[in-house]
């Protein structure tokens, strides 16, 4: 059902209703345009309401697959009307679109024997894809143009001409290859886990000392994106936040030379820096990048999603929660956030999670978050919707152990926090031993004082004063750590964690104190 939904959303955003198409593609009144309607109205979320929809119709639910198979093809047939030449898009992603459509039909009339036509368009289409330094279309193109030049028009001069800018532009698809495929084997690294990794570092070093000289000798697109990239992964996997931040200011300036438009790059390595002026705290250049970068991005898409990220761990670490509340409700209630990859939604139910901690300790009132969101917090059911962030060990999984011993705390329910300290001490043994998990280790260790201590806020604070001297002593933008980890500064979370224990010993008080 995703991809129904998908299509649907992409062409209900265009002018295709307005201008009339729609109509044609989707004959009014017919058993597609009902299906269409209540998939773009969000009636149908999922296979079992799309079953539910045909039964209300008194449908035979046999014939559903069909019906879904044919909306989806009339919907794929309707791609090439779709007008992509909207405000939002850049120049280079419009001419990307436009490229490819004439690519398409150039090579549909070259293949149908109308070849002055087909010949003239690929022509045309050659500058532009030149200029866009679209690669791959330009070798697709003067391939297709050399075979028409010697074996149809027998022309010496343009064939030589053709065939020599091909051999070219084959030198640089070479070079941009090998280095997206570098960038593609150091990225995997990074999409189920946030920990720091010392070897994604070493390998981006080897890498960029390969394409460094490509780069010298080429300004290309994609060439300078994916190679530059690579040279921030040597340090960003390293959190050197200092000179990430300038590879980054670099990279912003050499794309702003171009004679286009290219909207990409740019929020890229504006993203990159956002992360390193909130580590370095920042906090006011960063604020101005996430403006500029808001119109940047399409609302929606991934990149979309990752720009609020940044802004709602801004917000948190600035203490602003009442905006860090409302970046929340902005994303939680876009209609595109359930059809997002993993990576985005369990993040964010995790960021819903220290919003909802927020709540309980009074740093935020019920009414800073959307009614959907007020109801109480179920630690089950989000353990259940961060199944893959849970497995990363030394990445995600820390906020998520944090978050469930701290609701344990503050709803005075100290029996299930002794019995998830248990556990928590096992795996602090086990996982938390590297220096970049280092103030995660220290973090840990002092929620681990408080059943020792009968969760008094004197006792525990006096106990845990020199693991805290410790984590102060290795703050955030030196600490070899990915900045997600700590959705809260562990020293304002650890603030608001003492502040919700007890003045008065609890019913734990024969406990006998842990070892730190």
């Amino acid at each position: 059902m995703r991809d129904l939904i998908e299509l649907a959303n992409l062409l209900n955003k265009t002018k295709l209703k307005s201008n009339g198409v729609l109509d044609i593609i989707l004959e009014p009144g017919s058993k597609m345009q009902h299906l269409y309607d209540a998939i773009v109205s969000q009636r149908i979320q999922s296979d079992d309401d799309a079953l539910d929809w045909q039964l209300e119709s008194d449908e035979d639910p046999s014939k559903l697959p069909n019906l879904k198979n044919k909306l989806k093809d009339r919907m794929l047939d309707s791609v090439f009307l779709l007008d992509f030449k909207e405000p939002g898009f850049s120049d280079r992603q419009k001419a990307y679109f436009e490229c490819y459509k004439k690519w398409a039909a150039g090579m549909i009339l070259v293949m149908r024997n109308a070849k002055v036509s087909g010949i003239d368009l690929l022509e045309k289409l050659l500058r532009h894809s030149m200029r866009f330094e679209f690669t791959e279309l330009t070798c697709d193109i003067l391939r297709v143009l050399r075979i028409h030049y010697s074996t149809n028009a027998g022309d010496l001069k343009k064939y030589e001409h053709t065939r020599e800018q091909l051999h070219h532009y084959q030198e640089i698809w070479h070079m941009e290859n090998q280095v997206e495929d570098f960038y593609t084997e150091l990225i995997i690294r990074y999409v189920n886990s946030k920990a720091t990794k010392m070897e994604v570092s070493e390998q981006a070093k080897v890498f960029y000392s390969i394409v460094k000289p490509y780069m010298e000798k080429c300004d290309s697109f994609k060439l300078q994106i994916f190679g530059r990239l690579i040279q921030v992964f040597g340090y960003s996997s390293v959190n050197d936040y200092v000179t990430t931040a300038k590879l980054c200011e670099d990279a912003v300036q050499f794309f702003d030379k171009k004679d286009y438009d290219s909207g990409f790059p740019l929020q890229v390595f504006y993203y990159n820096l956002i992360t390193c002026y909130l580590q370095l705290r920042e906090f006011e250049k960063g604020r101005y990048i996430i403006e500029r970068c808001q119109n940047l991005v399409e609302r929606g898409s991934f990149n979309w999603f990752k720009l609020q990220e940044l802004f709602f761990l801004l917000a948190m670490h600035t203490s602003h929660y009442e905006a860090a509340a409302q970046v929340l409700n902005q994303v939680m209630d876009d209609p595109r956030f359930e059809n997002q990859s993993f990576q985005i939604t369990e993040m964010w139910k995790i960021y819903q999670a220290y919003v909802h901690f927020l709540v309980k300790v009074g740093k935020l009132s019920s009414g800073d978050l959307s009614m959907q969101r007020t109801a109480k917090f179920k630690l089950g059911k989000f353990l259940n919707e961060t199944p893959v962030f849970s497995k990363d060990k030394r990445g995600m999984n820390i906020p998520i152990l944090v978050i469930q011993i701290l609701f344990a705390l503050v709803e005075r329910d100290y029996q299930q926090c002794i019995d998830r300290m248990d556990g928590i001490e096992k795996y602090c043994s086990r996982y938390l031993k590297q220096n970049d998990t280092f103030r995660s280790n220290c973090f840990i260790k002092m929620v681990l004082q408080m059943p020792a201590y009968a969760f008094h806020r004197d006792r525990v604070t006096r106990h845990s004063q020199k693991l805290y001297e410790m984590l102060c002593s290795v703050p955030m933008e030196v600490a070899n750590q990915t900045y997600e980890i700590e959705i809260i500064p562990y020293e304002a979370l650890w603030q608001i964690t003492i502040n919700a224990l007890e003045r008065a010993p609890s019913k734990q008080e024969g406990l006998r104190p842990r070892v730190s």
